[in-house]
């Protein structure tokens, strides 16, 4: 099992240990992302060996798609950006991106409320499925965002996996600690998570009192628990 999936739990636990209110359910999150980030750091090595990542800053092919979270990303996030200019940017965003499938967000190229010209706007917080997204190739992404499908996987293997099994450990940890407090845990699209905290002020203490208030936003079923096998 991925040693970041402890780390995760264990520093979630810690931020969730106060009152059942939103602040600590932020917290945790940004736990989560401290965590991922010291994963990635400790395996920049082994990354790097096969190869240079090509992301950076303006390069945003993979902007443009449903991306799914947590409740407490989601809730980290809206905190985050309120009262900015990307509060503003999210309201706009909404009604074409809300009620979208993945296919046909992908297919709109919609981007991401948060997305500058320059790269992401809420770079430190993003939620981890963001941060574990890397490339070796950014034309490959470009033809990924252009719509190419079925080519074959290039044998350089362009997206790097180690930070994709960080973030599924990562999220699984927190995931547990979310578990452990009676709160609903599933995968959430990003945005469409952000519409219902934007609808209803009360949303993230509903949240944090134990209501599935964020289930119309569900992607996946409720995440499994771990089998020990990872």
């Amino acid at each position: 099992m991925h040693p970041a999936l402890f780390a995760a739990r264990f520093r979630a636990d810690d931020a969730l240990a106060s009152e059942r209110t939103p602040e600590p359910l932020a917290a945790a999150a940004k736990a989560g992302y401290r965590t991922f980030d010291d994963a990635l750091a400790n395996m920049a090595d082994n990354i790097a060996a096969d190869g240079p990542v090509a992301c950076k800053a303006g390069c945003n092919w993979c902007c443009h798609q449903h991306v799914s979270v947590l409740a407490a990303e989601a809730i980290a996030v809206h905190a985050h950006v309120a009262g900015t200019q990307y509060a503003e940017r999210l309201r706009a965003a909404i009604p074409a991106i809300v009620g979208k499938d993945s296919a046909a967000r992908a297919a709109a190229r919609l981007p991401c409320p948060f997305l500058d010209p320059g790269g992401c706007g809420i770079y430190p917080m993003r939620p981890n499925r963001c941060r574990a997204v890397h490339s070796r190739d950014a034309e490959y992404c470009r033809r990924r965002y252009e719509g190419v499908r079925g080519e074959p996987v290039p044998a350089d293997k362009p997206i790097p996996v180690e930070p994709v099994r960080a973030a599924d450990a990562v999220l699984a940890g927190l995931g547990q600690a979310l578990r452990g407090r009676g709160l609903p845990v599933a995968a959430l699209e990003f945005v469409h998570a952000l519409a219902i905290l934007e609808a209803d002020p009360g949303a993230a203490a509903a949240y944090a009192a134990g209501e599935d208030v964020f289930a119309p936003a569900r992607i996946a079923p409720p995440l499994a628990e771990p089998d020990g096998n990872d």
